[in-house]
C-alpha cells in the first residue's frame, strides 16, 4: 500500500486546494500555512438560545431596546422584555437577549423559524482564495474534499460544545436534476464528514417541491423570494422531537437554511433545529 501511495503521489501529487502548493503527508485538508490563515468565523456562543448557558463574552454594543431587535423577537413570539418573563431578574434577562443578538447566523434564520443553535467554520468572501474550497466541492467533483471539510468543521464545533444534545444531521437537498448532473450533494458529503467525527446519523428528511434558479445566481431579496415554499420535510416517528442540525455549504441571506428549518418545524413542531453551514457569506 505504501508503494502504491508513493506512485500515486508521484503521478498525481496532492496540492493545497487554496494556494496550489504541494502538501506533505502530515497535511490533510489544506496546507499548514492556509490552515493557519483560514478566515474562521468567531462565534461568541453557538448555543444562542435563552435556555442554554450564558455567553462568556456578551456583545457590549447590544441594546435590548433596539427597535429591530424587538420587532424580530415579536415575530417569533419570543420574550424581549423583563415584563414577559417574570421568572428572570433584569440582569439575567439582559444577558439572555444579548446572546440572541450576538449570533448573526441565528438572526438571519429567525425571520422564518425558531432556530436553536448556529455555527460555521469560516467566513466566505468571493475575493478570497478560500472561496476555492467552496467552488471545488460544488462544481469540481471534489467529494473527498467535502468530507474532509466536514470533519474539520465538526472538530472545530466540538471545541465550542456545539454537538451537545444533537441527534442527527440533515443536509440541504438539491434538485433531482442538479443531483443527477453533479452526481452527489455537497451538503450531504459535508454531513458525512461531520458524522465521522460525531457518530451522528445523516438523515435526508427534506425534499424539494419545485425547481427554481440556483441561489448562487441571485442576490439579496431575490434569494429570499426564490427559497420561499420550495422545501418540505417528512420525519419518521422515531426521529420526532429530536435536535436536528441542518447542514449546507454556504449561508448568505439565510433564506435556504431558514426555509429548511421551517419545513422541519412544520413536519414536527417539537423538533429542535440547529444550522451549520460550512461558510458564512453574510454581512
Amino acid at each position: 500500500m505504501g508503494l502504491l501511495r508513493d506512485v500515486r503521489e508521484l503521478l498525481m501529487p496532492r496540492v493545497c486546494p487554496v494556494c496550489g502548493h504541494l502538501m506533505t503527508d502530515c497535511e490533510d485538508v489544506v496546507c499548514a500555512f492556509c490552515a493557519i490563515g483560514l478566515p474562521r468565523y468567531i462565534n461568541v456562543n453557538p448555543n444562542d438560545n435563552p435556555n442554554e448557558d450564558e455567553s462568556p463574552n456578551p456583545n457590549p454594543n447590544f441594546n435590548p431596546n433596539d427597535n429591530e431587535f424587538r420587532a424580530l423577537k415579536a415575530r417569533l413570539g419570543a420574550k424581549a422584555s423583563k415584563n414577559d418573563n417574570e421568572n428572570l431578574n433584569e440582569n439575567e434577562n439582559l444577558n439572555q437577549n444579548e446572546r440572541f443578538w450576538d449570533n448573526v447566523l441565528l438572526r438571519a434564520a429567525w425571520s422564518k423559524a425558531d432556530v436553536r443553535r448556529g455555527t460555521t467554520l469560516m467566513v466566505y468572501n468571493h475575493d478570497s482564495p478560500y472561496h476555492r474550497l467552496v467552488v471545488a466541492i460544488k462544481f469540481m467533483d471534489k467529494r473527498e474534499l467535502a468530507v474532509k471539510l466536514g470533519r474539520w468543521a465538526a472538530m472545530e464545533a466540538d471545541r465550542q460544545g456545539f454537538w451537545q444534545g444533537v441527534d442527527a444531521l440533515v443536509p440541504v437537498p438539491l434538485t433531482r436534476w442538479r443531483r443527477f448532473c453533479r452526481g452527489y450533494n455537497q451538503a450531504e458529503m459535508l454531513a458525512r464528514g461531520m458524522a465521522e467525527v460525531t457518530g451522528l446519523p445523516v438523515l435526508n428528511l427534506i425534499g424539494r417541491t419545485r425547481n427554481r434558479k440556483p441561489q448562487s445566481r441571485l442576490n439579496g431579496m431575490a434569494r429570499i423570494r426564490n427559497a420561499e415554499g420550495i422545501y418540505e420535510a417528512s420525519i419518521p416517528d422515531e426521529w420526532r422531537g429530536k435536535r436536528l442540525v441542518v447542514v449546507d455549504d454556504v449561508m448568505t441571506t439565510g433564506a435556504t437554511m431558514a426555509n429548511c428549518a421551517l419545513a422541519l418545524k412544520n413536519a414536527d413542531k417539537h423538533a429542535e433545529i440547529c444550522i451549520f453551514p460550512l461558510a458564512y457569506a453574510g454581512k
